[in-house]
């Protein structure tokens, strides 16, 4: 049996916690409940060097007992982390188009970071529209990449699909770790403040920036998925199955003077009620 567990949007940095109590506290929590795989599905700092080194150190925290793993987040690329490094990178524990084997066992953990094309979203046939909102109003605008959204998704698409056949040929059933929601049906239901074309315009370019349903469709008729564990939809969102792929959220969320995503009173409550945990 090994033991494996799953978080994601810790938001260090934006939740105001300091992080070598996070760390501390993580690796204690980890080590007392004997888990053998932490894997961590992105959105950790707002800037990739800190979330990398916070992973390196705690991977050296947990060294001999767990081993970590993570994915890279929105937020994460906000600084220092130009396209080529993100998608090159081959530090220990960086599980982006790469995969660990869990021993014993026929499971393989596939990672990609993920990104986004827009088909959440009633503009979906309209990038130009989407394009122009998010230089305006979402943060994102300031990741570094060499083509549009549509691109870099095409580029996840052809990693993943590269991924699950490879472990299709090594006979590996699979767990997928990555960061943006794989189908529309994930989302949270529609908020009843929209109520204007305003409001309405805004809600499906925020929309449109969440995930892509064509990753869930790759992920689904692969055959051999059986977990999709994502990040990047804070709030609760209740485990979702469709053909055979059941999709998990472990998003710990946001905290501050004007946003409550939390069910817990602290972050290391709120950390230990969404990580989830599994015995495989």
């Amino acid at each position: 049996m090994v033991r494996i567990a799953i978080s994601s949007d810790n938001h260090l940095d934006v939740n105001q916690v300091d992080p070598g109590a996070a760390l501390t506290m993580q690796a204690d929590y980890l080590h007392a409940h004997g888990v053998g795989y932490y894997f961590f599905g992105g959105d950790l700092f707002n800037d990739f060097t800190r979330t990398r080194q916070y992973m390196a150190d705690l991977r050296d925290r947990l060294a001999g007992t767990t081993r970590v793993y993570y994915v890279a987040g929105n937020h994460d690329l906000l600084q220092h982390a130009p396209y080529d490094l993100v998608e090159g990178l081959t530090a220990p524990g960086y599980l982006h188009n790469r995969y660990v084997d869990l021993p014993g066992t026929a499971w393989r953990v596939v990672g990609n970071n993920g990104w986004y094309d827009y088909s959440f979203s009633a503009y979906r046939d309209d990038p130009m529209a989407v394009q122009q909102w998010k230089r305006v109003y979402w943060l994102d605008s300031e990741v570094d990449q060499p083509g549009g959204d549509q691109d870099r998704m095409a580029t996840v698409l052809d990693q993943v699909r590269s991924q699950l056949t490879a472990a299709k040929r090594a006979g590996r059933r699979v767990l997928f770790l990555t960061h943006f929601a794989p189908r529309h049906d994930l989302l949270s239901p529609r908020p009843s403040a929209v109520t204007t074309a305003r409001r309405e315009r805004f809600y499906q370019m925020i929309n449109a920036m969440m995930g892509s349903d064509r990753l869930g469709a790759l992920l689904e008729a692969a055959g051999n998925v059986d977990t999709v564990f994502y990040g990047h939809l804070h709030g609760n969102h209740p485990p979702v199955t469709r053909s055979g792929v059941t999709y998990l959220n472990q998003a710990v969320g946001v905290f501050n003077k004007r946003i409550n995503e939390w069910q817990a009173p602290t972050f290391a409550a709120q950390w230990q009620t969404r990580l989830r945990i599994l015995d495989l």
